[in-house]
């Protein structure tokens, strides 16, 4: 025979074999008893006589899908089964490291799983660990599965009798000398008080001792040969020491300790305590059947799930991840999970539906592995060298465990092509959807080979440069790889018909839509069919407006036009999907002022702080701000992350926040969910101090915002930024079209009589929310009523004298802008207050003063009009203005230097005032200075009035001709006065900052405060 058809028929063979292999192992496609109607399943050869599949179904009890993923493996193949643990029993691994580590040694992991239980606070397994054919870790009386080098499997209870002969005698009751033989209570097992004799090697724990804390006997012993085989021969140990109370006495290497706890009976302890130093002693491990001997690798199980084909009763009800492993009555094997605690992908199962499922693969035997956050499942696709988990663990991620189980196999190539493993981007699409599809060549080991060629087919629609477009008419597709005499395939369904259509913006899912006029929506539709997500491409749907309030292209890009109401309909297949469509102005959204309070942060927030803070030279807005010390975490970011997610509405493209920076240049960006998952928006570098508007946009359809994150940015000389430092953050709010609102609500306020009107507008809220709208009638709050839809306000006043009255309507917009109107009710009385100011041009405002008890006069009932103010006399006179209770001030001491000459009748005031940050006081000559008897000058109590207010209303030019003398401290806060007509300059357009303001200029100032 040539070689050429020797070649022939080696391939002819080849693919012969797999094909029947194939068809041994393959899962057949039906509902499932156990967990519900079939959805989809995949099989693929991951070696010869092992294959992977994964299954998903639908759960009409819970109207959700489970997700199960199995290796179907026959023994007697290249690929074996090992167990594998940490450096020590109790090291806990991840599955994927501990993959990695073989795969360092030369191995291919086929596939791997978790094992055994364990003791989650000391890492111990429940039950049996053998490793190369040797005990590591008693059974317990558990359940355990083991490997033999064929990788045929045992599964049961191995019993494992641990026997130690001490080699020497002791007399018996009947003072006869007899040998010393005890049965060892466990190997490698936490110590209990009343337990018996244990033996501890080097690999029990990494401190390397037998971590007793209880005093007991221990036998400290060197190993001189042999090892404790599960085959039965023995190990020969020879005593080095005998230790009386001792506890967690050190293992080195090379040496066992046999230890035995005080509290034990007197048949352990005195044969504990009478070994001769210098014996020899021979240990033994016998299974309870001969099944056993041969095994080579072991772990443990805490649950039978199926025995002699039938469901074992008695098992926990609970629905959860699962881990498992079946045998077949021809040995096949089944090591299986099925994932959980994941609602929309996979709600998990409970053990008796696990069993049933097992069963239904056709297990005779099956036992249960640790499951819950532990359920973990690896496996090296043909087209892959390395190991990739392929589970989704319930925790997000992997948990670290105990032990785990692999099959191994080696990972030379045999150069020789066996077939092509085909893969597509998706197995289920709507018709006439585009799939993406590639083929690697795998050798008879299944190891990928490159630099082979290969053809791509389709049985029906276009396949061009690796894109499969599937026919319109659907159907079953079957997409063919053919190179060098071999070949591949895949199956792609093209469905014509979904059960459903769906709209979503972003990753939100929207029936109703409210947007701006000529704002833009990018809108994606997706279709569903027997419960299964479609891949379905843009052109595959039909999009449609009706109503004149837009367009939307081909791609579901809605472009609002005039405001009105109409609906967008996307259709495919007979099936459509509407959404209601509200074109109409949108108010910007406070998310927070930190007004109330501020956020808890996370706990992943590597040691920042958050807080609310008063102090009016750290807020922008309002009254409060919120100061954030961060210290960049180990790293290298530093999550300032708020505890519970502020919703915003998905109508919303953009955010403004206002952020108070401290030059560290760490980059800032913004987190907002997207389902499972954070996305993550830069916000820039903090490379500022003081404050800044900051705009970000958002993701499409974001609804919801989870907080910041900083992040330590790069100097340029290479070195990190600062670590740690503090930010203030205030007024976020969002909005849309790049509307940035820094203009407060204007108000137009009017009296007719006592019957107050206004109306409120805002340029980017057309009309600010009731929340923001507040009515005062001489400061104190009155009883309104307002039309948020119009902005007209109507308030009945209170007015039963013959006072004038200030009447101040206030308006806060979503931004923090505030506007205001005042409006005033003439004295009707004739008659003034004080003898000399009848006729005074301040005399209206003097009056109120002495009415609203906030001056009394002199003694000689004048008011001094004319007169300086001191400072200490106005502490006390905006003290009273403010209605503020100061007792609580009175036992606190001033920082002033002349402390001492404030008069009695101001002290509480000043010391009031003082702690609010209203009266600072000023530096000489290292000290500080109040200067109480001193005239307060224009600008000073300019800026002492305007500290009482919040931050947000309009700041005024400076255009009075003496506006260079006016200090930096007072500007900002003459400014906003100046906006808001609570101050003016004099008729010759100077302000003169540095003149004594008089007692009548402070009285119409205080009351157009008002």
């Amino acid at each position: 025979m040539n070689v050429d058809m020797k070649n022939y028929l080696r391939r002819i063979f080849s693919s012969v074999l797999a094909a029947s292999l194939l068809c041994a192992l393959t899962v057949p496609a039906a509902a499932s008893v156990a967990l519900g109607e079939d959805l989809l399943q995949k099989d693929v050869p991951v070696h010869r006589d092992t294959q992977l599949s994964t299954n998903v179904f639908w759960s009409t009890a819970y109207n959700d899908m489970r997700v199960e993923n199995l290796i179907t493996y026959r023994p007697g193949s290249s690929a074996t089964p090992m167990v594998t643990y940490g450096s020590v029993l109790t090291s806990c691994n991840t599955v994927s490291a501990a993959a990695q580590a073989l795969e360092s040694q030369g191995y291919r992991v086929v596939a791997g799983l978790n094992g055994d239980f364990y003791n989650v606070n000391n890492g111990l397994p429940i039950g049996m660990v053998a490793a190369n054919g040797e005990l590591k870790s008693s059974d317990g009386g558990y359940w355990a599965i083991g490997f033999r080098q064929d990788g045929t499997a045992v599964l049961g209870k191995p019993a494992v009798k641990v026997t130690a002969d001490f080699g020497y005698d002791m007399l018996d009751n009947g003072d006869y000398p007899t040998q010393v033989v005890r049965q060892l209570a466990a190997v490698n097992k936490a110590r209990v008080s009343g337990g018996g004799i244990y033996l501890y090697t080097y690999e029990f724990n990494s401190k390397h001792t037998t971590g007793t804390t209880e005093p007991g006997v221990d036998v400290v012993c060197t190993i001189q040969s042999g090892s404790l085989a599960l085959s039965g021969s023995p190990l020969v140990l020879t005593v080095d020491s005998v230790l009386a109370d001792a506890a967690g006495t050190a293992v080195p290497q090379g040496k066992v300790v046999l230890s035995v706890n005080n509290q034990a009976d007197a048949y352990a302890l005195n044969a504990m305590k009478n070994i001769p130093v210098g014996a020899t002693i021979s240990i033994t491990a016998a299974p309870s059947t001969g099944d056993w001997l041969d095994v080579q690798y072991a772990v443990g199980a805490l649950y039978a799930l199926v025995q002699n084909g039938g469901v074992v009763s008695g098992l926990p009800t609970d629905v959860n991840p699962r881990t498992a492993v079946g045998q077949k009555a021809d040995g096949t094997l089944v090591f299986y999970t099925i994932d959980g605690r994941r609602s929309g992908y996979s709600v998990g199962a409970s053990m008796t539906q696990v069993a049933q499922r097992l069963i239904e693969l056709g297990c005779v035997t099956a036992l249960c592995l640790d499951g819950g956050g532990s359920t973990t499942f690896t496996a090296t696709q043909p087209d892959a060298v390395s190991a990739k988990t392929i589970n989704r663990p319930s925790g997000g991620s992997e948990r670290a465990v105990s032990n785990q189980i692999f099959l191994v196999a080696s990972s030379q190539s045999s150069g020789q092509l066996s077939h092509f493993y085909v893969t597509t981007d998706n197995s289920y699409v709507l018709a006439g959807s585009k799939v993406n599809v590639t083929a690697a060549a795998v050798d008879t080991n299944y190891i990928p080979m490159s630099g082979r060629s290969y053809t791509l087919s389709t049985s029906a629609g276009e396949m061009e440069n690796g894109v499969l477009t599937t026919p319109a008419s659907g159907g079953e597709v079957t997409v063919t790889a053919t190179g060098g005499g071999q070949s591949g395939s895949a199956k792609v369904h093209a469905v014509t018909t979904p059960d459903a259509i769906s709209v979503k913006n972003g990753s939100t899912a929207v029936t109703t839509l409210t947007v701006a006029p000529g704002s833009t929506t990018t809108l994606t539709a997706s279709a569903v069919y027997r419960h299964l997500a479609l891949k379905a491409d843009p052109e595959a749907f039909t999009w449609a407006v009706t109503g004149d309030i837009g367009a939307v292209d081909k791609t579901g890009k809605f472009t609002a036009g005039s405001p009105g109401t109409g609906t967008l309909t996307v259709s495919a297949g007979g099936k459509t999907a509407t959404v209601q469509v509200n074109v109409s102005h949108i108010a910007l959204a406070t998310v927070e002022d930190f007004e109330a309070s501020v956020p808890e942060l996370s706990s992943f927030s590597y040691g920042a702080t958050i807080s609310r803070v008063t102090d009016m030279n750290l807020v922008k807005y309002g009254r409060a701000s919120a100061a954030v010390n961060y210290t960049i975490g180990a790293d290298g970011t530093s999550s300032v992350l708020f505890a519970v997610p502020y919703s915003i509405g998905s109508a919303y493209t953009q955010m403004s926040f206002w952020l108070y920076g401290d030059k560290s240049g760490s980059a800032l960006t913004v987190l907002t969910p997207d389902g499972a998952n954070t996305v993550e928006t830069p916000a820039g570098s903090v490379d500022f101090t003081g404050w800044k508007q900051i705009t970000v946009a958002l993701p499409a359809g974001t609804a919801t915002l989870a907080g910041f994150k900083l992040t330590s940015g790069i100097n340029a000389d290479g070195t990190a930024t600062a670590a740690s430092g503090t930010l203030y953050l205030d007024q976020l709010v969002t909005s849309y079209n790049n509307v940035v609102d820094t203009v407060p609500p204007e108000v137009k306020a009017a009296l007719s009589g006592t019957s107050l009107t206004a109306t409120i507008t805002d340029a980017a809220d057309k009309f600010p929310a009731q929340s923001g709208v507040s009515v005062t009638m001489d400061g104190k709050a009155v009883a309104f009523a307002y039309d948020p839809a119009k902005g007209t306000l109507t308030a009945a006043l209170p007015v039963s004298d013959t006072y004038a009255h200030r009447v101040t309507v206030t308006a806060r917009d979503a931004s923090g802008n505030i506007g205001r109107s005042s409006c005033d009710i003439a004295a009707t009385g004739g008659e003034t207050q004080f003898g000399d100011t009848a006729g005074y041009w301040a005399g209206t405002y003097v009056d109120w003063l002495k009415t609203a008890g906030i001056t009394t006069g002199y003694e000689d009932g004048t008011f001094r009009p004319n007169q300086s103010i001191t400072r200490q006399q106005f502490a006390v006179m905006l003290y009273r203005y403010l209605g503020l209770d100061g007792s609580g001030n009175d036992a606190n001491d001033l920082p002033f230097a002349d402390a001492g000459d404030i008069g009695e009748y101001a002290r509480t005031a000043v010391k009031t005032l003082y702690s609010m940050g209203i009266l600072t006081g000023s530096q000489e000559n290292g000290k500080l200075y109040f200067r109480p008897g001193a005239s307060l000058t224009r600008a000073q109590a300019s800026t002492m009035i305007g500290r009482t207010q919040q931050k947000g209303y309009a700041q005024a030019a400076l255009t009075f001709k003496d506006a260079a003398s006016i200090p930096t401290y007072a500007a900002y806060y003459i400014q906003t006065m100046a906006a808001q007509k609570v101050i003016s300059g004099y008729e010759d357009g100077t302000f003169r900052p540095n003149t004594s303001i008089t007692r009548g200029q402070m009285a119409k100032i205080l009351y157009n405060l008002l």
